[in-house]
């Protein structure tokens, strides 16, 4: 009885897990329809700009923009090259706490930070988790040098799979390019030129063990550790604030 009765519950828990698994692959497969159907809108909007390039006396309204639009990007960088103040993010973007924070907490940072000039953010792509790591970290380092990294792991971030189940395949970085705005044929051709192993690197001489992790750095001051007590707006610009104000 004691067999059965365990035979049972291993069969349970492997039904559950593979459901589990089916109901991600259906999320990362909506998500990756979203992110075909925000670049098709984005080149409708660009027909739509040129159709309209002559001058008329009321313009169309701007479409909606993102949490990037507008905002300059220079290769790892993002936000104004004289901000007094520098923060790196370490992520993996397999991670799911990256995800979070980028989907939670990155906007309120922006808008409240960046836009306004007091700080610029730095982005580590660190690829420990795995091998999907290992070809996302190389694909972003590809869009880095388009400067629109940004771009790219916002793109990622969305259609964000189960770690390490090959789901980051040459189709799949295809796609992610696309939405985010990539020369996709150039960005893959140069994905196996990057170095994955400087963000790590990096890590190693700041002490940074996990992802997200966040380090400020005012002008040629000493880097301080941002550490928030929670992915939250509130908890984290709190712990800017207090680590701006050192």
């Amino acid at each position: 009885m004691s067999s059965r009765v365990q035979e049972k519950t291993v069969a349970r828990q492997r039904r559950l897990e593979r459901e589990a698994q089916e109901r991600r692959a259906d999320e990362r497969r909506r998500n990756l329809g979203r992110l075909a159907a925000v670049a098709i809108t984005a080149v409708a909007v660009v027909a739509t700009a040129i159709a309209f390039a002559q001058p008329q006396s009321d313009p169309p309204p701007a479409p909606a923009q993102s949490a990037l639009a507008g905002v300059p990007q220079d290769a790892l960088t993002l936000g104004s090259p004289s901000a007094p103040a520098t923060m790196i993010e370490f992520a993996d973007l397999q991670c799911p706490f990256c995800a979070e924070y980028s989907r939670t907490v990155l906007p309120t940072v922006i808008d409240r930070y960046v836009r306004t000039g007091k700080l610029k953010l730095e982005l580590q792509v660190m690829t420990f988790v795995g091998e999907d790591s290992v070809r996302a970290g190389r694909m972003a380092g590809a869009a880095a040098e388009q400067d629109r990294l940004w771009d790219f792991a916002d793109a990622f971030y969305l259609a964000q799979g189960q770690e390490n189940t090959g789901y980051v395949t040459d189709d799949f970085l295809r796609e992610i390019g696309v939405a985010a705005g990539l020369d996709v044929d150039r960005a893959m051709s140069r994905r196996d030129r990057q170095d994955v192993q400087a963000a790590q690197t990096l890590a190693d001489q700041l002490g940074v063990k996990s992802t997200p992790s966040f380090v400020l750095r005012k002008g040629d001051g000493e880097r301080v550790a941002v550490t928030p007590e929670g992915l939250t707006p509130e908890a984290f610009t709190a712990a800017l604030d207090e680590a701006l104000a050192r």
